[in-house]
C-alpha cells in the first residue's frame, strides 16, 4: 500500500513530527521523522581531453541542506559515488590553476540545471533515490597572449604622450604613445599558441632618443634575448599574458642652444588673450613660465641642447590646433590635447635657434532660438516670421551686439520651429529679445539670457555644446463689453464685469470698456450681482454682425455668464458683448388689523369701520400722493387682515442712485386709535412711528406690505 500525504502548509507539518508506517493491529511500525530528506547519488569526473590525463583538480560539492564534501579527481578518471541530499547541489572547480574549464556536462543530460564556466560551477539534479547524476568537467590549457607597453624613463619626462612604434616578427607597425615611468602605455592582446618565438623591435625614434630597458614578464616567457642597441627582444611566449615593456631615454648633451616661442591665432577671438608656457629640456631643467599676448613672442631663451618640450597651459576656452617649427628639420612632435610640441634644440648662440610657433583656435558652443505656440488656439500665428535681437558678452573678452535673427512659426502640432544662431566662444553670455508683434503674446518673457554651452576640451572638441533657448507666444484676440439700459433709472449706473476670471471691469450704463486684449479662442464673460438691478439680455458679435455667443443664449434666464468665441486679431475684428440691465422694481400695499373684541359676542370692536390712509412717492423729481380707505368686515373675528390691491409698481431706485421712499399715514379717526405699524419686503423701514400713525421706507424688490394694528379709543377692559 502506497500512502499519499495531501500538503496542507508548513502549520500542518509542523503539527505531525513523524509519520507512522505499518499496523498498529499487528503491533509492529515505523516511526519516521517528517523533516528526513531521502538521498541523492552524484559522481564528479574530469575529462582526459585537451592533455589533462593524469593531472589533478580539486572540487567541493554542496546540497540543499547546506551539507558539503570535497574531492579530487585526476584527468580521465571519475571520484567515487558521493552521497547528497537528494534536489538540487552545486559543485565548484577549484581556479587558479594552469587550466581553464571548457564545459561541464551532466549524465542524465537533463540534470544541468545550471552552470558558469569562469567560476567551475555547475548546479545539478540528484533525484531522491533515483539513479547518480554523472558531472563531468573537460578543461583547456589557454592560449598564450602578448602585449608591448612603452614608458618614458623618470628621467625623461619630456616623451610621455610621445608616439614609438613596434612590429612583431617584422609584421606591421602598431603606434602607441609614451606613459610616466611606472604607468606604461599598452597595445592590446594578441594570440598565439604556447610555444611560438616572437622578436619584438622598436623602430627607431627620434634623435636623442634611446631604449634604456627592455623588461619581459618570465614567466610565462622564457628563452628571452635582449639588445638595447637594436631595441630587440626575442621569447617564447607562454600559457597566459606574456609582457614586453620598453623604456626610452632622453640622451643629454651638455652644449647650449636657443629656442624662441610664437603665439598665433587661428581665429579673431584668440586675439588680445596672452598664453602661458613652460620649457623642459634634454637635461629635464624647466623653464619659465612665460606669458606671451598673441601675435607675440618672447625672446631667445637659452636651454641644454638636444630634445626640448615646450608646453602651453590649458586656457579655456582656446584649443592648440598645431605648432609650427623653424627650422622644420628640428620638429619632433606634438601633442596638441597636451599643448605640447616637442623640438631639437641645436647647440649654437641665438642665431641658430629653434622658433616654435603655438596657433590657437577658439571653442564654440551653439545656441538655437525656438519659436512655440502656446496651443492650438494660436495656430493664426502659423506662418508668421517673429524677429529676435541679440548681444554678446564674450568669454574670451568684449562684446558684440546688433545681431538679428527670424524663425517662422510651426503650428501647434508640429513643435516648435528653431533656428541657430551664430557660433560664439563656449561659456559667453547672449541675451536674445523678441521683437514685438501685434495682438500676440510673449509667455516666456520678451527677452532671455542664455550661456553659449559646451564642456571646454583642450583637443578642441567642446562636448554638450549645443542648447535651445524658446520664446512661447500666445495669439491674441479683441474682446470688448458695453453695458446698454432698459430704463432711465439704469442709465449711468456703475457695473462690473470679469473676462476669463480676471480683475473686475467697470463699465457704465451707456458706455463701453476699452478693447481687451485676450488669448485667442474663447474668452467666458461674467457680469457680477449688483443690487437692484437685473439683466435683460446679452448680445457678442463680431464686425459683420455675425453671432459669436457659444454658450448662454444671452436670453433671460440663461443670460450669465457666456461664452464667446475671439479670433485673433486686434479692434477691427474685436468680439463686442453687450449686457441690457434694467433696474429691479417693487410694489407696495396697505393693510388693517385688529384684535380687540366687544366683549359680548367675540366680533372685533371696529368691525365694520372705514380707516382711510394717505401715502406718497417721488420718482426722479415725479411726486406722487394719493389716499386709499380699508373697511373692517361686520362680524370680522380678532386678527383679521383687510389689504389693498397693489397700489404703484415702481423702480427700486431713481436715476441718481438713490433709493425710491415710500410714505404713508392713517387719517385720524376719533374712535380708535394705531397700536401698531408692521412692515414686511426687501426694502429698508427707516422711520415706524405708531404714536403719529406715520411709517415710511425705501422701496424693496418684490411686494412691500405696511400692516397697521388699531384698537378702539379708549380701550375696552
Amino acid at each position: 500500500m502506497r500512502l499519499r500525504m495531501k500538503p496542507r502548509g508548513v502549520r500542518a507539518l509542523l503539527l505531525l513530527p513523524t509519520l507512522t508506517v505499518g499496523s498498529v493491529a499487528a503491533g509492529a511500525f515505523t516511526q519516521l521523522a517528517a523533516h528526513a530528506a531521502s538521498p541523492g547519488t552524484i559522481e564528479i569526473c574530469k575529462s582526459a581531453a585537451n592533455g589533462m590525463t593524469g593531472l589533478s583538480f580539486n572540487f567541493t560539492w554542496t546540497d540543499h541542506l547546506g551539507a558539503t564534501g570535497s574531492t579530487s579527481v585526476l584527468g580521465g578518471q571519475c571520484s567515487g559515488p558521493e552521497s547528497v541530499a537528494g534536489g538540487q547541489v552545486t559543485v565548484v572547480e577549484a581556479q587558479g590553476g594552469a587550466t581553464v574549464v571548457q564545459a561541464i556536462k551532466t549524465l542524465p543530460k537533463a540534470r544541468l540545471l545550471a552552470s558558469n564556466l569562469t567560476t567551475g560551477t555547475a548546479v545539478v539534479k540528484a533525484p531522491a533515490g533515483g539513479t547518480e547524476t554523472v558531472v563531468t568537467y573537460t578543461n583547456v590549457i589557454p592560449s598564450a597572449e602578448l602585449k608591448v607597453c612603452k614608458q618614458a624613463a623618470a628621467n625623461s619626462t619630456q616623451l610621455v604622450g610621445e608616439p614609438f612604434s613596434f612590429s612583431i616578427n617584422g609584421g606591421a607597425a602598431t603606434t602607441i604613445d609614451a606613459g610616466p615611468y611606472g604607468a606604461p602605455v599598452c597595445t592590446g592582446l594578441t594570440q598565439y599558441a604556447a610555444g611560438t618565438n616572437v622578436t619584438v623591435t622598436e623602430l627607431p625614434p627620434a634623435a636623442h632618443v634611446s631604449v634604456s630597458q627592455i623588461a619581459v614578464t618570465e614567466p610565462p616567457a622564457t628563452n628571452v634575448v635582449t639588445n638595447l642597441s637594436t631595441r630587440t627582444v626575442s621569447l617564447t611566449v607562454g600559457s597566459g599574458v606574456n609582457i614586453v615593456t620598453y623604456t626610452n631615454q632622453i640622451n643629454v648633451s651638455a652644449q647650449k642652444g636657443y629656442v624662441e616661442i610664437c603665439k598665433y591665432a587661428w581665429d579673431d577671438y584668440v586675439y588680445g588673450n596672452s598664453f602661458t608656457f613652460t620649457i623642459t629640456d634634454a637635461d629635464g631643467l624647466s623653464y619659465g613660465p612665460y606669458t606671451v599676448l598673441t601675435g607675440q613672442c618672447t625672446g631667445a631663451i637659452e636651454v641644454t641642447a638636444g630634445p626640448a618640450t615646450i608646453s602651453e597651459a590649458a586656457q579655456a576656452p582656446f584649443a592648440m590646433v598645431f605648432a609650427e617649427v623653424t627650422p622644420e628639420a628640428n620638429y619632433i612632435s606634438e601633442n596638441t590635447t597636451n599643448g605640447t610640441a616637442t623640438v631639437n634644440v641645436a647647440a649654437g648662440d641665438p642665431s641658430t635657434e629653434t622658433n616654435v610657433a603655438f596657433f590657437n583656435e577658439t571653442e564654440f558652443g551653439y545656441i538655437k532660438v525656438c519659436k512655440a505656440l502656446d496651443s492650438a488656439n494660436s495656430n493664426a500665428l502659423a506662418g508668421t516670421t517673429f524677429y529676435f535681437d541679440y548681444s554678446v558678452a564674450l568669454s574670451t573678452g568684449g562684446t558684440e551686439g546688433d545681431y538679428g535673427a527670424s524663425v517662422v512659426a510651426n503650428t501647434f502640432a508640429n513643435g516648435p520651429a528653431c533656428v541657430f544662431l551664430d557660433a560664439f566662444p563656449i561659456g559667453s553670455t547672449v541675451t536674445i529679445t523678441e521683437e514685438p508683434t501685434p495682438n500676440v503674446d510673449i509667455l516666456s518673457g520678451g527677452t532671455q539670457t542664455v550661456t553659449v554651452p559646451g564642456i571646454w576640451s583642450p583637443d578642441g572638441t567642446p562636448g554638450n555644446d549645443i542648447t535651445s533657448v524658446t520664446f512661447t507666444n500666445q495669439a491674441e484676440g479683441t474682446i470688448e463689453i458695453c453695458k446698454d439700459y432698459a430704463d432711465p433709472q439704469t442709465d449711468g449706473q456703475p457695473f462690473q464685469f470679469t473676462v476669463n476670471g480676471g480683475a473686475p471691469i467697470t463699465v457704465l450704463a451707456g458706455e463701453c470698456s476699452p478693447a481687451i486684449a485676450v488669448p485667442a479662442g474663447t474668452a467666458t464673460v461674467d457680469e457680477l450681482a449688483s443690487t437692484n438691478y437685473h439683466e435683460v439680455s446679452v448680445t457678442a458679435i463680431g464686425p459683420d454682425g455675425s453671432n459669436r455667443i457659444i454658450s448662454g443664449t444671452g436670453i433671460a434666464p440663461d443670460l450669465n455668464p457666456i461664452t464667446v468665441s475671439v479670433p485673433f486679431g486686434g479692434v477691427g475684428n474685436e468680439t463686442l458683448v453687450t449686457y441690457t440691465n434694467a433696474v429691479n422694481t417693487g410694489e407696495f400695499k396697505i393693510c388693517k388689523t385688529t384684535t380687540a373684541t366687544n366683549g359680548t359676542n367675540g366680533v372685533v370692536a371696529l368691525a365694520g369701520d372705514t380707516f382711510t390712509f394717505d401715502y406718497s412717492y417721488a420718482v426722479d423729481g415725479a411726486i406722487t400722493a394719493d389716499s386709499t380707505s380699508l373697511t373692517i368686515p361686520t362680524n370680522a373675528l380678532p386678527g383679521v387682515i383687510v389689504c389693498s390691491g397693489i397700489i404703484a409698481t415702481l423702480p427700486v431706485e431713481q436715476s441718481n442712485g438713490t433709493p425710491v421712499v415710500v410714505t404713508v399715514t392713517e387719517v385720524f379717526y376719533p374712535g380708535a386709535h394705531v397700536f401698531s405699524i408692521t412692515y414686511a419686503g426687501n426694502g429698508n423701514e427707516f422711520l415706524n412711528l405708531p404714536a403719529s400713525a406715520y411709517e415710511a421706507f425705501d422701496l424693496g424688490d418684490g411686494v412691500n406690505t405696511v400692516t397697521y394694528d388699531n384698537e378702539p379709543n379708549p380701550p375696552i377692559v
